[in-house]
């Protein structure tokens, strides 16, 4: 049976679809012409009517037109362009109940305040992967026009990215308020580029949580004892943490070693403790947001024994 040709008025009246919106599927490659008549105009003939009905049916799914042109040039299957489009709308249900949860805090308080407001303007405004990305982007700054390798910053990313709960906190998101700050202040840029030259890398990550471990175990016992920081048992005990870091990194518990630390302890500790405890309250870990007595006993220990060596 040979197809009919239609004009592109006709095929609209068939199918229901504007002359305007024919020539625009035409126009982007969806809806090529079957024909053309000697004057140039389009043709279309019967398969058209059916491409068309398929078109119609995609976009009310919602698949924008990119997707569509990959399905009818048959770069995609129709049931790869579902999937991509159920995580679409899954994204977007998941987004929105995120922005939920925020306006549900605040109509749960008794005035509605500003804070709230910002709240909801980070679930609305920011995805999970834009927060990622300028995790990403701040440690690519502290790394750029500096010695420091790259391996570092790109684990220093990881470990402080978290996925955020569908219904995070409003201590989450104060946390990420205040870290999206930080993560553009040009001071604190160059702070982490200071602590990233005394950081110790690459790391033994299990020999040192051995050693820690064994550490915060003595320090605890020493602590539940009543025993000070800054006292006999408290320095030695500071004095072996401070050799197993040295181990750990496989190098000598020299001079140089000990400025680092030094810098570490007395320098840098306080605005990594802050940045840390953000990252933590972020990604729900109590650990990294709250950390144990004994770890602040063990710290206390060695920062007070830093103090009392040799510049």
């Amino acid at each position: 049976m040979v197809s009919r040709h239609y004009t592109i008025g006709q095929i609209s009246r068939l199918t229901d679809v504007s002359v305007r919106r024919l020539r625009f599927y035409a126009d982007k490659g969806i809806l090529p012409p079957s024909d053309r008549t000697e004057g140039g105009y389009r043709l279309f003939c019967d398969e058209d009517i059916v491409r068309i009905d398929l078109i119609k049916s995609l976009r009310a799914a919602g698949l924008g037109l990119q997707a569509i042109g990959d399905l009818l040039s048959q770069k995609l299957t129709l049931r790869q362009i579902l999937a991509l489009r159920l995580q679409e709308i899954e994204a977007q249900l998941n987004a929105q109940r995120r922005v939920a949860s925020a306006i549900k805090a605040a109509l749960s308080s008794a005035d509605v305040t500003n804070d709230d407001l910002r709240r909801i303007w980070i679930m609305t405004n920011l995805s999970e992967l834009e927060r990622s990305n300028a995790i990403k982007h701040f440690f690519e700054q502290v790394i750029d026009n500096s010695e420091l390798d790259p391996k570092w910053g790109q684990w220093m990313a990881r470990m402080s990215t978290f996925q955020m709960p569908d219904e995070p906190t409003a201590e989450q998101l104060d946390a990420w308020l205040e870290l999206a700050t930080l993560l553009t202040d040009p001071v604190f840029v160059e702070q982490m580029r200071e602590n990233g030259r005394d950081a110790f890398w690459p790391l033994n990550a299990d020999s040192f949580k051995a050693m820690q471990d064994g550490i915060l175990a003595r320090a605890a016992v020493a602590l539940a004892d009543g025993a000070d920081p800054t006292g006999a048992l408290g320095q030695s005990i500071a004095d072996d943490y401070l050799r197993g870091w040295a181990l750990s990194t496989g190098i000598e518990a020299d001079a140089l070693f000990y400025a680092r630390m030094r810098r570490k302890y007395l320098q840098h500790r306080p605005v990594m403790r802050r940045y840390w405890t953000l990252v933590g309250a972020m990604g729900g870990l109590s650990g990294l947001s709250e950390p144990s007595p004994e770890t602040v006993w063990i710290e206390e220990a060695t920062g007070h024994r830093l103090r009392g060596r040799p510049a």
